[in-house]
């Protein structure tokens, strides 16, 4: 079987077990995870959301809502994040570098497709990609022990599938042009990002206020704050402040009470670092994840199936990074209640995050090894990230999307089926290679 570019033999577990289970790449890796984990949490003191310096799932879900986020209801969640950008381009320069960057892909890119997109519907669920999962727990949020415990659930089911034979063949080259897509989507991105920070936004474009608070009401109150008082309402339009603290529609109903008004959280979207100092984050952790191979599922697959932990130390660096530097910023809040961009169901976030896990242990690798496979020129995991993009619009306009509350209404029935398409793609593609 190969993953991520290593070939296992169906003995080789017992025999890499007599070997040494830990090489001189764990500790390259442990320094990576602990560069990334540090940055993302720096970045959180910068300006982005809470426990979300980094996380690829939500950053790209962001993106999505910048272009269609006026037909997906994503207002709340709708900006091109700088460090998708950064990691791109960064992966795609260290790979050139190393002579590293190779167009390859022709490894069933649908079922790829399918797969990223089920990924995205399921880390929506649990709010946090597999990276999320760990600085979500890196910033003292418990609840993310339910969500690593379903990343563990589904990297056993993902060995399963591999022991019995799962396989999406092998990528070949392929012409040069179709291995630059994922770098030239970030370019274009970057010209979006930099029209609508010093110019003027696209007419059809949405892009969340920086800064913005949204109330609990249905429909959402949505506000400024100006020295922590609110002092502009953007929604409902022509609506007021009132000398009571409560939001007045134009026809003079309150459209959010005084009490909602002040309970306000502010919108994921509207939380963000300068656009320079996210773009050179991103670009620093693209070389390093370029460079290190770093993949947040791929310690805890390695570790069980051939008994080698060098990528599991990745993992473990990320953790004790963004638990410093949480720590000494006091960004660190232990405990499982008033956690941001998170919700206390356990069962529904051990689901998600199975289901999340199985998916890209079928792909391969964690959403974040996808996008930077594909900035070094794979056009199949350039597919998974094209799925992952239009799951994230998929899951808010469908209202599937988990938000502080829990989980959306028809969540459950969604990861049902999910996970029946997981275990068929499973099953064919261990009959296939049989």
């Amino acid at each position: 079987m190969t993953i991520i570019g290593r070939t296992y033999s169906a003995s080789e577990g017992s025999g890499m077990a007599k070997r040494r289970v830990v090489g001189p790449t764990a500790w390259i890796l442990g320094g990576a995870g602990l560069f990334i984990g540090a940055v993302a949490a720096w970045l959180v003191s910068q300006g982005n959301p809470g426990n979300m310096g980094l996380c690829i799932a939500c950053f790209l879900r962001d993106i999505t809502g910048f272009f269609v986020g006026g037909v997906t209801n994503q207002g709340a969640v709708a900006y091109i994040r700088p460090e998708i950008i950064g990691i791109i381009l960064g992966a795609m320069g260290a790979a050139l570098v190393t002579r590293e960057f190779r167009p390859r892909g022709g490894s069933a890119p649908l079922v790829r497709f399918v797969l990223g997109f089920i990924f995205m519907a399921g880390a929506l669920i649990f709010l946090g990609c597999t990276v999320r999962a760990w600085l979500r727990l890196g910033g003292g949020d418990l609840t993310a022990i339910w969500g690593v415990l379903g990343i563990v659930a589904g990297v056993l089911l993902g060995i399963v599938a591999l022991k019995r034979g799962f396989s999406l063949g092998r990528a070949k080259a392929i012409a040069k042009p179709l291995g630059w897509i994922l770098p030239a989507l970030a370019v274009v991105l970057l010209v979006f990002a930099l029209i609508t920070a010093f110019g003027t936004k696209p007419e059809f474009a949405a892009q969340t206020k920086e800064g913005a608070f949204a109330t609990g009401d249905k429909p959402a109150a949505v506000f400024l704050k100006t020295d922590g008082e609110p002092s502009q309402v953007l929604k409902p339009e022509g609506g007021s402040l009132a000398e009571d603290g409560s939001i007045v529609a134009e026809d003079g109903s309150v459209a959010a009470s005084a009490e909602s008004v002040a309970a306000a959280k502010p919108q994921p979207g509207g939380k963000r670092a300068i656009i320079w100092v996210s773009l050179i984050a991103g670009l620093a952790i693209g070389v390093v994840a370029q460079r290190s191979r770093f993949c947040s599922i791929g310690g805890i697959r390695d570790a069980i199936l051939v008994k080698r932990y060098d990528l599991l130390f990745g993992v473990v660096g990320l953790l004790i990074g963004s638990t410093i530097i949480n720590l000494v910023l006091g960004q660190y809040n232990l405990g499982f209640a008033n956690q941001p961009v998170a919700h206390n169901d356990a069962l529904g976030s051990f689901a998600a995050m199975t289901v999340a896990t199985f998916a890209a242990m079928l792909l391969g690798g964690c959403p974040f090894r996808q996008v930077i496979m594909g900035s070094e020129g794979d056009s199949d995991a350039t597919m998974a990230v094209a799925g992952m993009l239009v799951g994230a619009g998929f899951m808010h306009w469908a209202s599937l999307a988990s938000s502080g509350k829990g989980l959306a209404p028809n969540a459950w029935l969604a990861m049902g089926v999910m996970a029946v398409i997981l275990v068929a793609v499973a099953l064919f593609g261990a009959r296939k290679t049989a």
